[in-house]
């Protein structure tokens, strides 16, 4: 019995030499730095992601902010979306709006107007009221939905929680039987 124990006491008796210990710490620090670069490229992925609109990357008309007071002369019926990016919920309905106007082919019949360049200026407010002054009283604050028939804003559409619902957009398109 007695050798028995001893025998497995000799197990536990070996000595680990230290160069074990020393790939242990090797490969932890690299494990560290692994994590880390992975949650820096993540994040940079998800902040560049949030700061592109998702009508940015598709084929849908596009207004510059410099040339917004020109090109809202020339609209025809159009719905203009003005919206500004880098944020995760109306990034989220940006997509669902996509979907929307995809599904009912109205693509060609959208304009999308980024004015995160404006930052908290709020110039591209007086834009919008200067042409369109039968509707600047629902002319609050981006995002911001227009209807604009034959060059006449017929609606807009604001929100308070600072993101339009699709289903806003979805009313729109009911309401005025766009097609």
């Amino acid at each position: 019995m007695k050798k028995l124990l001893k025998k497995k006491f000799e197990i536990f008796d070996k000595k680990i030499p230290t160069r074990n210990y020393f790939i242990v710490l090797v490969v932890s620090i690299l494990v560290i730095i692994l994590s880390l670069y992975l949650r820096t490229f993540y994040l940079t992925y998800k902040n560049n992601k949030l700061n592109t609109s998702v009508f940015l990357d598709q084929k849908v008309k596009q207004i510059n902010s410099k040339d917004a007071d020109f090109a809202l002369t020339e609209t025809g019926d159009v719905l203009l979306y003005v919206s500004y990016t880098g944020n995760d919920e109306i990034y989220s309905n940006e997509k669902k709006m996509y979907s929307v106007l995809e599904k009912k082919d109205l693509l060609d019949d959208f304009i999308y107007w980024n004015v995160a360049d404006y930052g908290d200026n709020t110039d591209y407010l007086v834009t919008l009221k200067e042409k369109y002054p039968n509707i600047k009283d629902q002319i609050t604050n981006a995002p911001l939905l227009i209807y604009i028939k034959d060059g006449e804003a017929q609606e807009a559409m604001s929100s308070e929680l600072k993101y339009i619902n699709y289903k806003v957009l979805e009313k729109m398109i009911e309401k005025y039987g766009i097609e």
